[in-house]
């Protein structure tokens, strides 16, 4: 369930009455990692559904593994429990922390070291024009809540491949990252990825280390965000809406 009924009292103007309304649910997925035997490795809190993809996704930005062929099985043996099964050990420190849904680094043993950034993929601008609407139609649980984040990804000729909300962000870009580890598509340079909200450092990171050569936001990215992008070759999208975006960093790929 991504939404829940709960009491509340609405006031407008000189009104004041009791309603109900539909909230986006947050709960907590406990992560573990296996090889001789399982250990928790981190508890996020996030809007339950698609938790494989979010486990992936999550260990794969954490530097834990580096691509699907790392994985032996991944399970999900309760509701808010995940159980990734890995090849070979890995020298990690188990979480002692639990992972904010709105923090996408607070948890990270480090930051990677970027991925350069290697695409020849051109989007004509008219394409990019759509993204939003085609991404907020989408946007089911956003629509009844109000309360969730969505991430997207888009083919170059402008077909929405995949959306994934969660109550965090950067939740939500680790499920299409997660997503695309199990289909084998990463470095996933022929796809965009479009956010519904502002663009930092997390977000494009993960990105980044995907191999996704263009990001798209709503929203304006932050100093960090377009640093980064110019750095490893990143075309960064922001204040896309209606007819309009800028484009802070490699521009040659749009027209």
């Amino acid at each position: 369930m991504q939404v829940k009924r709960f009491s509340l009292v609405r006031v407008k103007e000189n009104d004041k009455y009791a309603d109900s309304d539909f909230v986006a649910v947050e709960e907590p997925l406990n992560i573990r990692i296996c090889f001789e035997k399982c250990e928790d490795f981190a508890i996020i809190m996030r809007t339950p559904g698609n938790d494989k993809e979010l486990s992936l996704g999550f260990l794969y930005s954490e530097g834990v593994i580096n691509s699907i062929n790392d994985v032996e099985s991944i399970e999900q043996v309760e509701d808010n429990v995940v159980e990734i099964r890995l090849n070979n050990p890995v020298k990690v420190k188990v979480r002692d922390l639990i992972v904010n849904s709105s923090c996408g680094v607070c948890g990270r043993a480090f930051l990677y070291t970027l991925n350069i950034l290697k695409s020849d993929l051109k989007v004509k601008k008219e394409l990019i024009f759509s993204f939003p609407e085609k991404l907020r139609e989408k946007q089911s649980v956003f629509n009844i809540s109000g309360g969730l984040h969505a991430t997207a990804l888009f083919d170059p000729q402008g077909e929405l491949l995949l959306i994934y909300e969660d109550v965090g962000r950067h939740n939500a870009v680790d499920k299409v990252v997660g997503k695309l580890l199990l289909e084998n598509k990463v470095p996933a340079s022929n796809y965009i990825m479009q956010v519904s909200g502002r663009l930092g450092y997390e977000i494009v990171s993960k990105g980044i280390k995907a191999g996704i050569p263009i990001i798209c936001g709503i929203s304006a990215p932050t100093s960090l965000a377009i640093e980064i992008a110019e750095e490893a070759g990143l075309t960064l999208i922001g204040f896309l809406r209606g007819k309009s975006f800028n484009i802070y960093t490699h521009d040659e790929r749009i027209y």
